[in-house]
């Protein structure tokens, strides 16, 4: 095997390093990806891991030079620990079994993580934030991951047959558990029994009632062209895409201004401080939401309806020139009280889905399920379509609905 370009001097070249040594290398493993999970990594410094694990800077760099590489080691650590829980999945018997398999390991290792069974690993929502030559380290490793997801959510022949809605799923699946590190923490551990049951039998089943169908609602939503260049809009919009695709550090002034071909100037004269560009295309990102359940509610009279037409059309616009919604995983960016605050505008948008489901329920549109975890699962669906199109190539608005909102209404394999 190749050495890792992040690994100490010692190791690259080979030296046999002590039990001692290692055992503190995965002490600050562990201990890095909870300061990483909690700050961001922009947010923790390698000094703030030094501490947690009783070093100074000096010692500490004896294991990870760079900061960049302890983000890197983490991550593949964290790929790692997924993908043999995966691999038993792979071998679960039917679609079905193989996906129940799935996400019954999956809470079985949440359930470890709370109890200090297992240590915490690394969240996915800062991948995009790894430069070279991390990256290309890494990234082919997550890759597998996902091509391991598909494995479980796919028999061959679908592969063969259609490969966009395979991954389209698979996308879903690896989402929905992604988003679940904002929700779980709500729960006690004696309850995730209950939520595991409730959260596989709306993948599996969906949220809509029988006979009902998961409407588009293409109208919800206003204007899907992009906005005027030297407008508000487009330079929240021009971050949001660099944010998504480069994590927080990769959107510098300079790459925001050369994307609409405008000078830096134009920058501040919308924004004080790049600090303040988080927090103002979540507020864009909270009002678009917001506009679109305001739509739904106007337009649709059953709450399944509602629900769905809300979703659907924020799958599409995601998909069109106005551009994505940022990501959660953005938050990770901030610092811990802006993220609380956040958080809370996101947990009003959420409880506009749940009682759009619970509605769903009294009316017939929706089957009997969990409104919370189904309004849960329906903003991981939304929030998660910002990169729908890097996993199921050949994406349209036209075909988005059908292969990313309709089976959380309908059922993962419908």
């Amino acid at each position: 095997m190749q050495p890792s370009p992040f690994e100490n001097k010692a190791e690259r070249h080979g030296k046999r390093p002590s039990q001692k040594y290692l055992l503190k290398k995965e002490q600050i493993l562990h201990k890095a990806a909870e300061k990483f999970n909690m700050m961001g990594v922009r947010g923790a410094t390698l000094a703030d891991v030094a501490v947690a694990v009783d070093l100074n800077l000096t010692s500490i760099r004896h294991y990870f030079l760079r900061k960049d590489d302890l983000v890197a080691a983490c991550f593949l650590r964290s790929i790692e620990v997924h993908r043999v829980r995966l691999e038993k999945s792979k071998r679960a018997g039917s679609r079905e079994a193989r996906v129940r398999d799935m996400m019954h390991r999956y809470f079985d290792f949440r359930r470890g993580v709370r109890s200090g069974e297992h240590p915490e690993v690394m969240i996915f929502g800062d991948l995009r934030a790894l430069a070279e030559p991390q990256a290309s380290e890494v990234w082919p490793k997550y890759v597998g991951l996902f091509k391991l997801v598909r494995e479980i959510v796919s028999d061959p022949e679908e592969m063969d047959n259609d490969r966009q809605r395979v991954n389209a799923r698979a996308h879903m699946l690896i989402s929905q558990l992604m988003r679940s590190v904002f929700w779980l923490p709500e729960y006690e551990v004696a309850d995730f029994e209950r939520v595991e049951a409730r959260l596989v039998d709306i993948l599996l089943n969906g949220i809509a009632a029988p006979g009902v169908e998961a409407r588009g609602g293409l109208a919800v939503l206003d204007e899907e062209a992009p906005p005027d260049k030297r407008s508000l809009d487009s330079f929240l919009l021009a971050a949001t895409e660099l944010i998504n695709e480069q994590g927080y550090r990769g959107a510098s002034v300079e790459r925001i201004a050369a994307k609409l071909n405008v000078t830096k100037g134009s920058f501040y004269h919308h924004i004080e401080a790049k600090g303040d560009l988080v927090v103002a295309c979540f507020q864009r990102n909270t009002e678009i939401l917001a506009q679109a359940q305001r739509g739904a509610i106007r337009t649709e009279k059953l709450g399944a309806h509602q629900a769905a037409a809300a979703v659907g059309a924020l799958i599409r616009r995601q998909q069109t020139a106005a551009g994505p919604l940022m990501r959660n995983s953005a938050l990770m960016s901030v610092d811990p009280p802006t993220r609380t605050m956040m958080l809370q505008q996101m947990d009003q948008v959420v409880d506009r889905f749940v009682d759009m489901i619970a509605d769903g329920i009294i009316d017939g549109s929706a089957r009997s399920c969990d409104p919370r975890i189904a309004g849960q699962m329906l903003m991981a669906q939304v929030n998660s379509a910002a990169e729908l199109g890097k996993w199921a190539p050949n994406l349209t608005p036209e075909n988005s609905i059908d292969l990313y909102a309709r089976p959380l209404f309908k059922g993962l394999f419908a």
